[in-house]
């Protein structure tokens, strides 16, 4: 079975401030409607539902994950950045477990870094170490943050990522590459002429890009292979959607 693996935010979903002619809300948050899909974007990913593997690889939390309606129910879903898998909305705690034995040796890397942003005056928001899997936080002035986190981190260990003012200290083995091969091996997907798609929009995603057989990379994201596509014009979801059911139409 053909397989799309995609990031969420800002790649299949958008916030209020994306400007989207018709769009459908998907995800309501203190009664406000948070995040949106195009129209177009929406009735093709409930086409492409029917003929391939719809699975979200996404950094949110489970709650906040939970919070997206997509109006289908993904039979499977990577939250935490792939530390957390969901098989048909309830967690396995086999793969929790499995992903804290694998995050096991960023340990004490994950927690200076905790106790140093703990510290740390340029940060504006509470430290969460979710799930024991990775640290997060909010800062400003972040390229010196990260500056100095690389000088205290060792980075063969732990990757620290940011996107705007979110800063995220994330062991290197729970990439979104990794957590992708751990899910086609547990469940034997990925064989014979499976297609393999993903699509992403930061660095987070670039691992999960590269790994698969046809790759979408928001235009923002510098990426060169010949199997990734990011020239396009309009909004991302409706130009990946609309080239994915292309190549399973052929």
């Amino acid at each position: 079975m053909d397989i799309l693996f995609t990031d969420l935010d800002n790649t299949l979903i958008y916030s209020k401030k994306i400007d989207i002619e018709d769009k459908i809300s998907v995800e309501i948050y203190d009664g406000d409607d948070n995040s949106f899909m195009s129209r177009y974007s929406y009735e093709l990913l409930h086409r492409l539902n029917k003929s391939i593997l719809f699975v979200p690889v996404t950094t949110r939390t489970i709650i906040q994950y939970s919070r997206i309606e997509f109006g289908i129910l993904p039979r499977y879903s990577l939250c935490a950045n792939g530390g957390v898998l969901l098989e048909n909305g309830i967690v396995s705690e086999d793969w929790y477990k499995e992903s804290l034995s694998i995050v096991k040796a960023s340990r004490n890397e994950k927690q200076k870094a905790f106790n140093f942003l703990e510290k740390d005056k340029r940060r504006k928001f509470e430290c969460r170490d979710i799930y024991e899997l990775f640290i997060f936080t909010k800062c400003d002035s972040m390229e010196s943050v990260v500056y100095d986190l690389k000088r205290l981190l060792n980075t063969e260990l732990v990757d620290i990522l940011y996107n705007k003012d979110k800063l995220y200290i994330m062991p290197k083995a729970l990439n979104k590459a990794n957590m992708i091969k751990r899910f086609l091996i547990k469940y034997g997907f990925g064989k014979d002429n499976d297609i393999i798609f993903a699509a992403g929009d930061t660095k987070f995603d670039i691992s999960m890009i590269e790994l698969a057989d046809i790759g979408f990379a928001h235009k923002d994201l510098k990426i060169n292979n010949k199997n990734i596509f990011n020239d396009y014009e309009g909004l991302f979801s409706d130009f990946y959607l609309e080239k994915i059911m292309k190549y399973i139409k052929e």
